[in-house]
């Protein structure tokens, strides 16, 4: 019974804004005239590790058809032509596993061979792109309210319905789990807390944070979350060991999520900087930075900038400030100019630095790859 307390507990909070840009908000969209179904969060496309392809190269085609009919209409038949399930709407093959579709007006989900993985009783689908190993269900009330539950790849409830907000966090390629943000008294008007749920409904981290937001999904790593709560944010694990302490006017982001090892910047702010802005990006809120830290994932400074910093627009290399002077770092945290410049312009393709009244190519300073 001991395990009891950190399952199925109480959720998570859907937040509004897309976690970063490389992430898709929730929505329908529409490709060629097909609505195709709903995403959940986040898009690991381009992020996904080459063991995760390696293991899907041999997985079987689909051993079915859609066919559309003359009422618009569709029907799932077999590779034979035998009809196994049919009045489909709005019908989607995803990952050569499952079909994704309307039927009477309500989503489900079926097998190439007509089982029901999700009975067709939902309003919404939620699956996660390239994935789709859990489905996170949605129904409405007269009142306006929906209560949102999860739904595994087998057809079992990971989290039942409730009104909680739920969100895909994370895909781990490794042991094929998924993990999800859930938030509590998300219908209510008190302030929900966040935590994350994998996908066998134990807590990996227990609803407790007003902000959770993963820094590095899909990439093959152990997941990072920048949390926030009271007005503070830190840096967290999967397993909730704390990595940069919680601290005001602090914003902390992935610095370079495709390079080993994982580092992550953390950028001190002006004061008055609320968590609840803790999921933009720092390039949006330069302004707001007063000094930066790369961090390594042991939580020990690489560098430190007495200014922001910045990454150069068409190059893989990053702005910092000591004592009064730019320099240059790349993105595994190495000095690659020392800062004894006084300052730079970025032309995009051309980089200038400045030094006693003179400017520097930058491709005359070093060598480019």
């Amino acid at each position: 019974m001991s395990n009891q307390k950190n399952r199925l507990g109480i959720g998570q909070n859907s937040l509004k804004k897309a976690l970063n840009p490389a992430r898709l908000a929730l929505s329908v969209f529409l490709f060629g005239g097909v609505i195709t179904p709903s995403y959940a969060t986040i898009n690991c496309a381009g992020f996904l590790p080459i063991s995760y392809f390696e293991r899907i190269k041999n997985n079987p085609p689909f051993m079915g058809k859609l066919v559309e009919q003359a009422n618009g209409r569709q029907q799932l038949t077999d590779l034979n032509g035998n009809v196994v399930i049919d009045n489909l709407h709005n019908a989607y093959i995803l990952m050569d596993k499952y079909v994704l579709a309307q039927k009477n007006g309500k989503y489900g989900v079926v097998n190439a061979a007509g089982k029901i993985i999700v009975p067709f009783k939902y309003d919404d689908i939620q699956t996660e792109p390239d994935i789709y190993t859990s489905f996170i269900v949605s129904v409405g009330s007269s009142e306006g309210n929906t209560k949102q539950g999860i739904i595994n790849r087998h057809g079992g409830w990971v989290y039942p319905l409730a009104d909680v907000g739920i969100q895909h966090a994370h895909y781990d390629a490794d042991y094929d789990q998924d993990y999800f943000l859930v938030t509590n008294n998300f219908a209510t008007n008190d302030k929900g807390l966040t935590g994350l749920l994998d996908d066998r409904g134990y807590w990996a981290v227990m609803p407790q944070y007003e902000i959770i937001n993963p820094l590095n999904p899909c990439t093959g790593q152990p997941l990072y979350l920048q949390v926030g709560l009271q007005n503070k944010t830190a840096l967290i694990d999967q397993n909730n060991k704390v990595i940069i302490p919680f601290s005001v006017n602090q914003h902390i982001e992935s610095f370079n999520n495709n390079v080993s090892p994982l580092l992550f910047l953390r950028s001190r702010l002006s004061d008055g900087f609320a968590s609840s802005n803790a999921i933009v990006m720092s390039e949006d809120i330069q302004e707001n930075i007063v000094s930066a830290q790369i961090i390594n994932a042991n939580g020990n400074a690489v560098l430190a900038s007495d200014a922001p910093i910045r990454k150069l627009l068409y190059h893989q290399l990053y702005t910092y400030k000591q004592a009064g002077k730019f320099g240059l770092v790349n993105d595994r945290g190495d000095v690659i100019l020392k800062p004894e410049f006084d300052g730079y312009r970025d032309d995009a393709d051309t980089v200038w630095l400045e030094k006693n009244g003179k400017m520097f190519g930058l491709n005359t300073l070093i060598k480019s790859d």
